[in-house]
Parts: C-alpha cells; structure tokens; sequence
C-alpha cells in the first residue's frame, strides 16, 4: 500500500516508526517509566497485532508525570539519530503532545506544511491528565478545557498568515486573520504554557479519572479517552510487529469505548492513510 499520490510504501515509513518507538521503549525501560499504547497503534496490536496496514502513525501515551520524566531525560539519553519535539524544542511546532522524530528523515503532513518546524518521520506521545467527570466542578472544568482549548488551538494554529488565507469559506479566512493579528500580541510561549497549565489544572488532586486533552476536549473525545487512572498501571504486554509492548489489561473496553464494535473492520474506501502526508524522505538530510 501506498501514500495517495507518492511513490512511497506506507511499510518503509512503519518501518522508521518502529525503529523509534525501540528507541523510546529503551528509555522508559531504563527509567522505570510507564506507557502504553493507544489508540489506532493499540487497536493495530489487538486487531492485526502489529500496525493497521493502512495506519501512517505511532500513537503512545504516558501520564503527565512519566511524560515530564521522558522529557527531563531525553537531553541526555535520547540518541542523535531522534530528536523530541515539543513546543519547547521546536519553537514554530504548535501541538501540545511531543513528537519522538528521526533527524534525517521527512513525513510531511498538508495540514502542516506552513509550518517552518521539523518534520522528520514521527511518532505521537500523548500525555494524560487528571478530571472529574461527573461532578458539578467536573462538567465547569470539561466546558473550560474545551473553550480554551479549541481557541488556544485555532491561534496558534492561525500564526502562519498563509494557513489563514488559505481558507475555504469567507468567514472563517475573517476569523482566521483576526487571530493572526491576536497572535501578534500573545507570543505564543504564553498560550502554550496556558494550555499546559489549564490541562493540569488537577493534576496535584487524588482524582479517579485520566483522559488525553492535549489534542482538543470535545465532550466526544474526553470521554472516549477517558480511563480510571489506577487501570493504567494494569498493564500486560502485547504483540506488535513480533515485538512485545505495555498495552491496558482492559484492551477491550479501553477499545471499545473509542470505537465500538473495533475487530469489523471500516468499508474499503477507508482503508487509507488519514494524515495526509505529501511527502516523504526516508534517507535524505532533513
């Protein structure tokens, strides 16, 4: 299978995200911190036990903490070869969930070529956060996230005035200027520090419940990422691509809460890559 438009076996790719999710696995095995993986990349382990061929991502999440202590050791552990991306790292990069990248390498994605950051073959690093669902401060806090979070989101996503102008419909190229403007008077450091410190605003609370907010908090994804917290430490080790990784002891409910009946597989049409990448380099200076 290839990527629409490019040359480019999807396999080559999983191939260079494979080698760094080893290299991330050796990290964590050494520094005793705990992961997971999630999403697609889980669902890929349980269903095909390695990645769902048409899948062009690595998805993988920690708890704040483990993904702070990745992040403090990265400068001296990480080999040069990869380089963690984060918008501390990488200052024009404007996702708040790192990416593990390969130097030398390069998996552009549309929705991101504006963009003047690194773009080297990836994988996803998801950190979790407490909440309270289910309480009246839970849903404040859930209608919080998501305000702020889908307008933190669109600002510094509106930083590059080309993405702005770019734009389908007429309003929201207007709305996306005025937010190119805004973001002349915010620096972007201080909207990601917000972000990051509105995601954690419960984190030194003893809560029952975790879900992944650093990509949106819709009231569909909060509660479809949600999972008791002690449940992430329940962990069992899974086949992936003839390796073995921590995936939940709860697989089955983690997946089905994310998507339904997850073993059918979606209509043909739908057995493509959905990150739009436009061009790939697996062996050139980056």
């Amino acid at each position: 299978m290839k990527f629409i438009n490019l040359d480019v076996e999807i396999k080559e790719v999983q191939k260079v995200q494979l080698e760094i999710l080893l290299e991330f696995d050796r990290i964590c095995k050494k520094h005793n911190i705990k992961y997971q993986l999630f999403a697609g990349t889980l669902l890929g382990a349980i269903r095909h036990k390695g990645f769902i061929p048409w899948d062009d991502d690595i998805d993988i999440c920690l708890l704040r903490e483990d993904y702070d202590k990745f992040l403090s050791v990265c400068d001296n552990e990480l080999d040069t070869r990869y380089f963690m991306q984060t918008y501390k790292t990488d200052k024009r990069y404007f996702k708040q969930s790192g990416k593990l990248r390969k130097n030398g390498t390069v998996c552009l994605q549309e929705v991101y070529k504006e963009f003047d950051m690194h773009h080297g073959v990836s994988i996803s690093l998801m950190p979790l956060d407490n909440v309270k669902p289910n309480t009246v401060i839970g849903t404040i806090q859930r209608k919080l996230y998501q305000f702020m979070f889908s307008f933190l989101i669109k600002l510094n996503g509106s930083r590059v005035f080309k993405r702005c102008i770019n734009r389908k419909s007429y309003v929201e190229r207007v709305v996306r200027i005025i937010l190119y403007l805004l973001s002349k008077v915010i620096p972007k450091s201080v909207t990601d520090n917000l972000h990051t410190k509105v995601a954690c605003l419960f984190n030194d609370k003893n809560t029952k419940y975790i879900t992944h907010l650093t990509n949106g908090a819709t009231k569909k994804r909060y509660y479809a990422y949600m999972m008791e917290r002690e449940e992430f430490y329940n962990v069992i080790l899974g086949e992936f691509e003839g390796m073995e990784f921590p995936i939940p002891r709860n697989y089955d409910k983690v997946l089905r809460n994310l998507y339904g009946d997850y073993m059918k597989l979606p209509p043909l049409k739908e057995q493509v890559p959905h990150h739009g990448v436009i061009d790939v380099k697996l062996n050139e200076t980056y």
